[in-house]
């Protein structure tokens, strides 16, 4: 903007707002540093009720001209903008919230669209590439202090100017990426661009450590789902790690049609249950590793009731989460007053979700790991598992599935009793989950099959280890080299041994 010294007309500002909040404070300062103004729509309408005179699009351009939106695209009002020596000297775009219209589940699609602004990130965007010449600003709070630097000096520093105009840049975008997101749709192969729009739902304390700041995004223009409906309804707000602990005890305790719980720490699973009632399925579940369960995160795959709360009741959890809290079971978890209470009426993982992981320089993309099988299991011993060896083996293999590789669990039942997890060697995952599985579980039936579930191809020696430790049936992806030698090896020990054809490694 040049000095007022050298400026041969009055400077115009353009203003065209979603969000009024402070724009009739941020007019009358401008009209008081000689500015005219330009305006229409609702953004006219409260300049007018405010007594701040303005001009009308048909009068700026000196053409009759729709009194929608739409007349912002006219040449005559972009090109003022865009153009080296412009007519518009600032301007200032916001948009309507579309991430809220977008998870409205009472809103219709063509309702939602209907709230898109075709004209104003085209406007925006015009400001910010010519920011040498225009100011361009997107943030109400940003009002003040461009009105005080015009005040004190008439002018605003290039450096000011071009931070503006990143900032308007990612408005942009931001708002493009909100409706790109919210229309979806399934990707045949991953895409040469990618583009994420997220909004920030909660400051966090801090991070994975103190001395680390942390927050939880939300992705903008996504229904409800996962996470982003989680809602705490006791308790102190979530910190970075209970949002990890949620979606792995979340997602496990999901993947089951009868009453389960799970119970995560440090993102990996301490223990699991299934059952007729969602009481005995906690109790199960907790006692699996009860060093593992203090301080842990647990959630169920049921609405809790007088039962399962008192079940829970007396562990020391962080976290407890479920669809639902009866009336009496908040009477009763109301006391653990450390406890998180949270509430998930959704499935974590939405279809076509992607796994974003960020590494130096740029960021690792995947499909997410959702399917347990892909078709029939092939068992590649002589014995094949009972029905109630195999529904012990998918409770054994859905948690493996969950674990961090390599990982071994051992389930007794529908009730996991030991997990080697996050081992360098898959025979050390092996023996640690055997170890586990044999310092306590006084509640479990002795009778029930004793499994092993594998998240790699496992080798005789693995199978040898297993048995050692009572396992009479065996689950791994399988399709190593090392197959028929494990084939042996399950004999040798009268193990039923099956392979799923899928591996579940999880860095």
């Amino acid at each position: 903007m040049s000095a007022r010294k050298d400026r041969d007309r009055p400077r115009v500002a353009l203003l065209h707002v979603a969000d009024r909040t402070g724009i009739v404070e941020f007019a009358h300062a401008l009209l008081e540093l000689g500015f005219e103004l330009i305006a229409t729509g609702p953004t006219a309408t409260a300049l007018r009720q405010a007594g701040a005179a303005h001009r009308s699009l048909s009068e700026f351009t000196g053409e009759r001209l729709p009194a929608d939106a739409l007349a912002l695209l006219h040449p005559k009002i972009v090109g003022a903008i865009a153009a080296e020596k412009p007519g518009v000297d600032l301007v200032a775009v916001n948009f309507y919230p579309l991430a809220e219209a977008a998870g409205d589940p009472a809103l219709s699609q063509d309702e939602v669209l209907s709230y898109v602004d075709p004209a104003g990130p085209t406007l925006l965007r015009a400001a910010a590439r010519n920011f040498k010449n225009v100011i361009a600003l997107c943030d109400p709070d940003d009002y003040a202090q461009a009105v005080e630097t015009l005040k004190a000096y008439d002018r605003m520093l290039p450096d000011r100017r071009q931070t503006l105009a990143a900032k308007a840049f990612h408005s942009a975008a931001y708002y493009d990426s909100t409706v790109a997101q919210y229309l979806g749709g399934k990707w045949e192969q991953f895409p040469d661009e990618v583009v994420v729009a997220l909004k920030k739902s909660a400051d966090l304390r801090y991070g994975e450590n103190p001395h680390q700041s942390g927050a939880f995004y939300t992705l903008s223009g996504a229904r409800p789902w996962g996470l982003n409906a989680a809602r705490v309804i006791q308790g102190r707000p979530l910190a970075y790690g209970h949002y990890l602990d949620l979606e792995a005890a979340w997602d496990l305790a999901s993947g089951f049609t009868e009453p389960a719980c799970a119970v995560v720490k440090l993102g990996v699973p301490a223990g699991f249950a299934s059952g007729p009632d969602l009481a005995r399925a906690a109790r199960r579940a907790c006692a699996v590793d009860p060093r593992g369960t203090f301080h842990a995160t647990a959630a169920v795959n049921r609405e809790i009731d007088e039962e399962a709360a008192q079940a829970l009741a007396e562990e020391r959890l962080d976290c407890i989460a479920a669809p639902d809290f009866s009336g009496k079971a908040r009477l009763i978890l109301k006391a653990k007053k450390d406890a998180r209470l949270v509430t998930l009426p959704s499935a974590l993982v939405a279809p076509n979700e992607l796994d974003l992981r960020a590494v130096a320089g740029g960021m690792l993309v995947q499909e997410r790991d959702q399917r347990a099988y892909t078709g029939e299991l092939k068992r590649t011993s002589k014995r094949a598992p009972s029905e109630r060896e195999s529904a012990a083996l998918d409770v054994a293999w859905r948690v493996a599935m969950r674990a961090r590789s390599h990982a071994a669990v051992l389930a007794r039942g529908t009730a996991v009793i030991g997990i080697g997890s996050g081992q360098t060697s898959r025979l050390d995952a092996v023996r640690l989950a055997v170890v586990k599985s044999q310092e306590r579980h006084p509640i479990l039936a002795a009778g029930e099959p004793l499994v092993l579930a594998s998240d790699g191809a496992l080798t005789a020696e693995h199978v040898d280890a297993a048995a050692e430790g009572g396992v009479i049936a065996i689950i791994h992806p399988g399709g190593a080299a090392e197959d028929a030698e494990a084939a042996l090896a399950a004999d040798r020990h009268g193990v039923a041994l099956v392979a799923t054809g899928l591996r579940h490694f999880r860095l």
